[in-house]
């Protein structure tokens, strides 16, 4: 009896909890919320787009065509010819011209003439005056079609004076509420970025483009009402329509609260209190149709595809595209928005959110709760974790359900979360009783990813706790050469095959010396020898494994010829010092790893070869920690960004059984090194020039001798220690 009671008080606790929870709003979870929404979207799949909407995009291949963005308004012109010519209804903008063809035209040349007197440009601007035939001819195309309507968008940031005179399309019918307290809830704008004056005349209508992200910055809404002084103005969606069925018209209604409702004729469209409306999007780029604006200038369109239709225009190029996060997609032209808004008001297909599908949720949610409590009174270990993992499905597929079906998003997180935090909660008030130390080592083992650390975890569990000690360690970070140029010059598919065959084959290398591989970072690894496990001869493996990895990589170099694959080239920088190594991050998400001044200083020094052209940089006490293991060279006493004392930097040449190759080369370099210190530039240069003539393509002796000779040419002052002071990191 005592143990159903526990069970119940715990199950009836959160449940009140989490019920009052929903319905105040917590405004981390209502983000999750969102995100979750966004994945019954994924989840219901691509419906088909309305065949009456179509975009003119000005696509990358449209730009090639008729040069950069943006175009000279007489191109504008004959876009919007050819459009009335195909037989378009409705032509909507999502492109605002607020500036005379002349004034484009004044600035494209100031920016490529920076030098010109201002008397200069008098003459030039009467040249460009000229040019107001063009602005001329848009605004004729414009007025002619009849059908045009021009977007704009509003400034929320600055604060200013809304313009009386200003040209909107706003609500045919606005029922205001009793208070006049409900119209506050829609934005207001005092500012609005509008196309030229004579081009909004000569517009059939206007409609704003604006659109509200979700505070995780993805776009689920669109704004159906901005007031802007004493108007309500309409979006381009709805501007649209207005064109479309100009016998219907749009209304717009509130109460105390807010927006009551907006229409589109005897059609409701359901939006929140503060006007905006929830998009049902179709599916990600290019759910629509799309007709390059190109082939739409050089009518080589088929002669149905634009009858009849909605048509947007909009840019959708990789420079100059209005590229937005939607469900779908993560880089959705902005103009393909407005399409979904278009489709669910004309097919009348919306996601709706009433003001009760709160008491629902929260309803929903507390009944979810009790009932894994009495689940749970019966049901413990393995078949009460199915029976909540069957509860949590049942409710999944069944809100689902209804969403495909009614549009109506139910909540996933505050019941999943119930679900979760009940069935939590009474097992660990029955593991406290049953199995409190089996429950605390299999909670253990679930903290971590990396499977290397398995067998340590279960046989020293106090390793979970956070924290670490401070060890002598050697850390080892390297990092391709000009990834990103190359990287923008394969396909990803390419891109992501190399990379993962460089990262695997470099990875076997540290592996095969034992050591860790703390992380990737990008085309960067990092690892690090003496941990978990202790190893005395941590910088022998380090700096063999370094020099394992240059030569693997130039193997590699030479099979991947036959694939097309770029030469890679890497730097490897390696550094030895106390470090504290251990689990970082949280009792949720532990990480094995180490931090400190000596890993930040193993990282520069891995960015230094590419100044001294090397391939494999060591400190001082990296090299003293390796001994006899590898032959190294003294390249410099550098002090580096954010350090006070000079670092000795070393090159690691090879193993110690090349010594004896290596021996004249370091010699003579040895020599430069010294009469450079010593200000003798000439024997410097001699030293150096031998290097060369040794190894021709010696990177430290090539920067040594451009060195000498700055020296030579500009001689340092008395003060000069010949440290090599590096600003950058």
């Amino acid at each position: 009896m005592w143990q159903h009671l526990s069970s119940f008080r715990i199950a009836l606790i959160l449940g009140v909890a989490l019920s009052l929870l929903r319905f105040q709003g917590c405004h981390y979870l209502d983000l999750i919320d969102l995100r979750s929404r966004d994945y019954r979207l994924v989840q219901r799949g691509v419906q088909a787009a309305s065949p009456d909407i179509v975009i003119v995009a000005v696509d990358d291949a449209s730009l090639e065509q008729f040069g950069r963005w943006p175009w000279s308004r007489a191109v504008i012109a004959d876009l919007i010819d050819s459009l009335v010519e195909a037989g378009a209804a409705v032509i909507g903008f999502d492109i605002v011209q607020s500036e005379t063809a002349a004034q484009q035209d004044l600035d494209a040349l100031r920016a490529r003439l920076p030098g010109l007197d201002e008397r200069t440009w008098d003459e030039v601007r009467r040249v460009l005056d000229q040019g107001a035939t063009d602005d001329a001819r848009l605004v004729q195309a414009t007025r002619a079609s009849e059908r045009t309507v021009l977007g704009y968008f509003f400034d929320f940031e600055r604060e200013a004076v809304p313009d009386p005179a200003a040209r909107l399309s706003t609500y045919n019918i606005v029922q205001n509420s009793r208070s006049g307290t409900g119209e506050r809830r829609v934005p207001e704008a005092g500012l609005m970025q509008a196309n030229l004056p004579e081009l909004t005349a000569a517009a059939r209508a206007v409609g704003y483009f604006n659109f509200v992200p979700d505070p995780d910055g993805a776009y689920r809404r669109a704004p159906l009402a901005i007031r802007f002084g004493d108007r309500l103005a309409l979006p381009l969606s709805l501007a649209m329509l207005q064109v479309y069925r100009p016998q219907v018209p749009v209304a717009i209604r509130f109460a105390e609260f807010g927006v009551d409702s907006v229409s589109f004729g005897a059609q409701r469209i359901p939006v929140a209190e503060d006007g905006q409306l929830l998009i049902n999007f179709r599916g990600p780029a290019k759910t629509f149709r799309y007709i390059p604006a190109a082939d739409v200038l050089k009518r080589h369109v088929q002669p149905d595809a634009l009858r009849g239709k909605l048509v947007l225009v909009g840019a959708t190029a990789t420079a100059v595209g209005d590229i937005r996060v939607t469900p779908f997609d993560g880089t959705l032209p902005g103009v393909e928005i407005h399409a979904n808004v278009l489709d669910n008001i004309l097919r009348r297909d919306f996601i709706t959110r009433p003001q009760w599908s709160i008491l629902v949720e929260t309803a929903v949610t507390l009944l979810l709760t009790l009932s894994v409590g009495v689940v749970l009174h019966f049901a413990r270990g393995g078949s009460g974790a199915l029976a909540a993992v069957a509860l949590v499905a049942a409710y999944f597929v069944a809100s689902q359900r209804v969403f495909v079906a009614y549009g109506f998003p139910l909540s996933l997180v505050y019941p999943l979360l119930a679900i979760a935090l009940t069935y939590t909660a009474i097992s660990v008030q029955q593991y406290v009783v049953e199995e409190r130390e089996k429950r605390k080592i299999r909670d253990a083992f679930g903290r971590y990813l990396n499977p290397s650390l398995a067998r340590m975890v279960s046989e020293r569990p106090e390793m979970l706790a956070l924290g670490g000690d401070k060890r002598e360690l050697t850390v080892l970070f390297s990092d391709i050469r000009g990834f990103t140029t190359f990287s923008e010059q394969l396909e990803p598919e390419a891109l992501v095959d190399l990379l993962n065959a460089y990262l695997g084959e470099m990875t076997d290398v540290v592996f095969a010396h034992d050591g860790m591989l703390d992380k990737y970072i990008g085309d960067a690894i990092m690892a690090v020898w003496g941990a978990p496990l202790p190893q005395a001869d941590h910088a022998t493996r380090a700096c063999r494994a370094a020099l394992l990895m240059t030569r693997r990589l130039r193997e590699l170099n030479q099979q991947w010829k036959s694939r097309g694959w770029p030469v890679l080239q890497i730097g490897v920088g390696l550094n030895t010092g106390p470090m504290v190594v251990g689990n970082m991050g949280s009792a949720r998400r532990l990480s094995y790893t180490v931090i400190g001044d000596n890993v930040n200083l193993g990282s520069r020094l891995e960015g230094l070869n590419k100044i001294y052209g090397s391939q494999v940089l060591a400190s001082e006490a990296t090299i003293l920690a390796a001994g006899d293991a590898v032959v190294a060279r003294e390249l410099d006493l550098v002090r580096v960004k954010g350090k006070r004392l000079p670092v000795r930097l070393f090159e690691i040449l090879g193993p110690s059984e090349e010594r004896a190759d290596w021996a004249q080369v370091m010699d003579r370099f040895a020599t430069g090194i010294a009469a450079y210190r010593q200000r003798q530039w000439n024997d410097a240069l001699v030293a150096f020039r031998q290097v060369l003539e040794m190894r021709p393509d010696d990177g430290p002796a090539e920067l040594y001798r451009q060195r000498c000779r700055d020296m030579q040419a500009h001689p340092p002052d008395t003060q000069w220690d010949g440290v090599t002071v590096m600003d950058v990191k």
